[in-house]
């Protein structure tokens, strides 16, 4: 059955006359027969009487008719809806921030382009921990998480999507009165025995063993290591001269005078990724994503 043979069938179920059909869809009346015919055999059954005098609908012909028309309206009726989206005249899309990001250096711009290139699209914002952040895309809170790559491992590969678009360094963070705080750079293996402080595995296995994994390519283990649910926490704690702490540049505000960000030698670049559900159909996604990957310069 194709969809030619259903329009056929439609317009011989409203004209009831087989030479007004045929005319409405500028075939030929021989053409117009054998597709209902076929449709006929195919589908076993009759869809109309035919006389010399007359054309009727049977019965089942009567449903179909019914049926094929609500069907075709459907139809039209998801392709114009297809078409607004993909024009971004219409839609919504939620999105989840890493609180530990200062969102500032990627994400008004890309807002910005977003609400000038399609300014009818609606949107929400959530930040939380990497945990909240998980949770709140899984159960379908937000489309998309904007969260750092080494917590993809916390997120069902089997079910998400990801896209890299923002790249940062690791920065040691050691306090103020640290006798290392005015060190250019620094060799991890300087501080082998301070505690370091790192985000609980249970809010973020990733990010602990990034950190941790740090130190070993460094030549050590921490003896010691503080656990903090969130990268505010972990601020705190080196501000009061628990420990140090590696996180990523983008992560710390120069308007933080208690603690120092020293650069970290040997470390490979950490970088923001966006993630969605694949069984999220959004249109806007794809739209915010192309965003992401284009309106930010590329290091």
């Amino acid at each position: 059955m194709t969809h030619f043979q259903i329009e056929c069938f439609l317009s011989v179920a409203k004209y009831l006359n087989f030479t007004e059909a045929a005319n409405h869809l500028f075939i030929a009346q021989s053409s117009l027969s054998r597709n209902i015919s076929n449709l006929e055999d195919e589908l076993d059954m009759k869809l109309f009487f035919r006389t010399k005098k007359y054309v009727r609908l049977t019965p089942a012909g009567a449903v179909l008719y019914k049926e094929f028309s609500a069907l075709m309206e459907q139809g039209k009726s998801a392709i114009e809806k297809a078409r607004a989206a993909g024009l971004g005249q219409e839609g919504s899309i939620s999105i989840g921030v890493i609180e530990s990001q200062r969102s500032e250096n990627f994400l008004p711009s890309v807002l910005n382009a977003l609400r000038e290139k399609y300014p009818n699209i609606k949107l929400s914002m959530f930040r939380g921990n990497f945990k909240e952040l998980r949770h709140a895309l899984l159960e379908g809170k937000v489309d998309i998480a904007l969260t750092m790559d080494f917590d993809l491992a916390g997120y069902p590969a089997a079910e998400t999507v990801f896209q890299p678009f923002f790249h940062s360094s690791a920065r040691c963070v050691i306090s103020k009165s640290h006798p290392l705080a005015k060190k250019d750079y620094i060799h991890l293996e300087d501080l082998k025995n301070v505690p370091i402080i790192a985000i609980n595995p249970e809010i973020s296995f990733g990010a602990y063993n990034n950190a941790i994994e740090l130190c070993k390519i460094h030549g050590f283990t921490p003896q010691e290591v503080h656990l903090s649910n969130s990268t505010q926490d972990t601020l705190l704690m080196v501000e009061s001269g628990l420990g140090f702490s590696i996180l990523d540049e983008n992560c710390i505000s120069s308007a933080n005078e208690a603690v120092q960000s020293i650069p970290v030698l040997r470390s490979d670049p950490l970088v923001l990724v966006a993630i969605w559900k694949k069984e999220n159909f959004n249109p806007v996604i794809s739209l915010f994503v192309n965003l992401l990957t284009t309106e930010l310069p590329q290091k």
